[in-house]
């Protein structure tokens, strides 16, 4: 047990006074009458036995009256284990979640109201000097510092439901931050969120003093638009695509007769219906033919009460005619080439020789293919060094009896392997690598006879461990065959064959042509089809390479500011921070009337899980010292955490004490009669 304001114990000083009036008062001699002399010792020792006990008595019931009233006033309580209490003042810090997953009902009232009221309960339980801290998921500036009661409950009724979202890390780390800023031995955090699992892990300060107050909704379903993609690499003009939509529903009970319905450019163009399995996600295609170049806004929506944030899905793409491709040959044009892109509606195909290749030639070129080129001048070495920097993508068929020392200064500043030689020992290709991407939706099954090209006489290349060297296609004996190596913002692709039937089967071979089909698609640059609001990853638009002297904007329907702006090469990177809370299209651009890229923005779907810690789970997780879990649903939460804070109070049972020992005391004086 432990004192509050431990210096009112020096009042028990007072308990002298009793004893002082005991040993005086009752020192008085009575007279008896008695009509029997010989009776008068027997009186007279039960006379003075019974006044004896009856004095002790009275002065056990003063001094024990005084002394828990002493006690009273000194605030005995008993301190709770997990949250040793010292005097002095407090600094307290208060995580709201005002997040879209508290906008859930418990009986008929929402939890982000429910914890609100909760925080200004735990306030007044705190004395006036002590000082808190508000949190929520905005991170507002204001939020940052300490103030008194009066005004962390106005900023507490300003607080709103907001699309942000914080992990318990982010949130218990700010918290950390400011309760550490001073050497106030008394630090309390107190967390009033639904602690989803999916964002509920932290590291605990030993120093602070954590209260865990679990917000449990009542039983709901949730189904919503988890995450969207195309299944092809690029969207061309005049052809269907395929939209690849994954949905979940994160709560206990199936979903039937719910639709998804897409919108293309504000027109409806498809529905699908849904049939979800609880705590299951599934997939689902939507096909649609493209019409308009440029920019596309596609909207996907279902219908599902009453968590409605996530219903709707937006996504932003921008179709191309034709995907350009330039091939760099030797004396004449590769007839493999000419045969795979010249008759290709989706492809603008044209070959021209070294010596013809302007030095801009290759601006808007997606692949640029190198065949049969004998020397590989430094010219052309600098302009594809250039070019792969920027985002280019390149694939290499060498030439039969080429120069090999001009192609590794080409090789090396793209830093990919170094050829060593040329070998005549004909084998087939034993692996073909269905994990890199232009090989990985060609096959739906691998059949298990699968005959791979033959290689006749081929180009061998050293095995450097500093390379970032993809295999696609291997020999037996683990040669290099076709790799793919990353460089700079682009890609390359070297074989070790020339595309001749002497040198390989390759060219005659059925993966050959989606081989090459897949390079040209993939060397499109496509950018993010949809971004979360809140996400820290950067938006990249075609650029100068210079921050411009009129500022980037981003323009929405009600919305229009500066983001951050960061020039990177060619591309200009921007970052939204916190500007944007409504989900939509935003356009991109120096003003509004001529903006010309799009942004599609959602909310984040971490909110979407209804999968949350239990009380019983928390105290499971973090059954530590100075970590406390308060079930709001089953006590007064304000109350609880008083108890918690400053221990168990005793001065009410000193008081009543006290007046019971006094009732003793009177009833003694009254009744007993010596």
């Amino acid at each position: 047990m432990q004192f509050l304001f431990p210096w009112f114990l020096t009042a028990l000083v007072a308990l002298a006074i009793p004893v002082i009036i005991h040993l005086f008062n009752f020192r008085r001699f009575k007279t008896v009458y008695f009509s029997n002399v010989k009776f008068l010792k027997e009186v007279k020792e039960e006379t003075a036995s019974r006044s004896k006990l009856k004095h002790l008595l009275v002065l056990a019931a003063r001094l024990l009256a005084l002394a828990f009233l002493v006690f009273a006033f000194a605030q005995p309580f008993i301190s709770n284990k997990k949250n040793q209490f010292a005097a002095g003042k407090k600094n307290v810090s208060i995580y709201i979640d005002n997040s879209f997953s508290v906008n859930a009902i418990q009986d008929g009232r929402s939890l982000f109201d429910k914890a609100k009221a909760t925080a200004k309960e735990i306030v007044k339980s705190y004395a006036a000097d002590d000082a808190f801290q508000l949190l929520s998921n905005d991170f507002e500036g204001r939020h940052q510092r300490l103030v008194n009661k009066e005004e962390f409950t106005a900023m507490i009724d300003e607080l709103e439901i907001s699309p942000a979202v914080r992990s318990m890390q982010e949130i218990t780390k700010r918290q950390q931050e400011m309760l550490n800023r001073n050497n106030e031995k008394n630090k309390t955090a107190y967390l009033l969120t639904d602690f989803q699992k999916n964002m509920s892990d932290w590291s605990v300060d030993s120093s602070i003093s954590y209260n865990l107050i679990p917000l449990s909704a009542d039983v709901q379903n949730n189904l919503f638009i988890d995450s969207v993609w195309f299944a092809e690499p690029v969207q061309l003009i005049g052809q269907n695509v395929t939209l690849v939509v994954k949905l979940t529903n994160s709560g206990g009970e199936k979903t039937d007769g719910k639709r998804l319905a897409l919108k293309l450019n504000g027109q409806t163009k498809t529905m699908s219906e849904l049939s979800i399995e609880p705590a299951s996600s599934v997939t689902d295609t939507l096909r649609f033919l493209v019409t308009q170049p440029g920019w596309n806004k596609v909207e996907l929506t279902i219908s599902d009460y009453p968590i409605t944030y996530d219903d709707n899905y937006y996504v932003a793409f921008k179709a191309i005619e034709k995907v350009n491709v330039l091939s760099v040959s030797g004396n004449r044009s590769n007839p493999f080439l000419d045969a795979m892109f010249s008759y290709q509606p989706e492809f603008s195909y044209r070959t021209v020789s070294e010596s013809g290749l302007p030095s801009d030639s290759l601006q808007g070129i997606q692949l640029l293919v190198l065949s049969d080129l004998k020397n590989i001048s430094s010219t052309l070495t600098a302009t594809i060094n250039g070019y792969v920097s920027a985002g280019g993508t390149v694939a290499l068929f060498p030439a039969a009896q080429c120069d090999m020392e001009s192609y590794n200064r080409l090789l090396n500043s793209l830093q990919a392997n170094s050829m060593t030689g040329f070998s005549v020992q004909q084998q087939d290709l034993a692996t073909i690598n269905l994990q890199q991407n232009i090989f990985s939706d060609v096959f739906e099954k691998i059949p298990d006879n699968l005959q791979l090209p033959l290689a006749k006489q081929y180009y061998t290349f050293s095995r450097g461990t500093t390379s970032r060297e993809e295999p696609i296609l291997t020999l037996k004996d683990g040669s290099s065959f076709l790799s793919h190596y990353p460089s700079g913002k682009g890609s390359v692709y070297v074989a070790a064959v020339p595309l001749n039937k002497d040198f390989s089967e390759l060219p005659v071979h059925a993966i050959f042509v989606p081989m090459i089909y897949k390079m040209a698609l993939q060397a499109v640059q496509v950018s993010n089809i949809a971004y979360f609001i809140g996400s820290k990853t950067r938006i990249e638009i075609e650029g100068t390479g210079k921050v411009s002297e009129q500022a980037i904007k981003i323009f929405g329907d009600q919305v229009e500011f500066i983001p951050e702006q960061y020039a990177v090469g060619g591309k200009m990177l921007l970052g939204l921070s916190e500007q944007i809370n409504q989900a939509g299209f935003y356009t991109i651009g120096l003003d509004k009337p001529t903006a010309t890229d799009l942004l599609a923005l959602n909310f984040d779907r971490r909110e979407s899980l209804l999968d949350f810690y239990s009380a019983a789970d928390l105290k499971e997780k973090y059954a530590l010292r100075n970590v406390q879990v308060v079930d709001g649903a089953k006590a007064e939460v304000a109350a609880v955490v008083k108890e918690l804070d400053k221990g168990t109070p005793l001065w009410k049972i000193c008081l009543i004490l006290t007046l019971v020992f006094l009732a003793i005391e009177i009833a003694l004086l009254r009744f007993w009669k010596v």
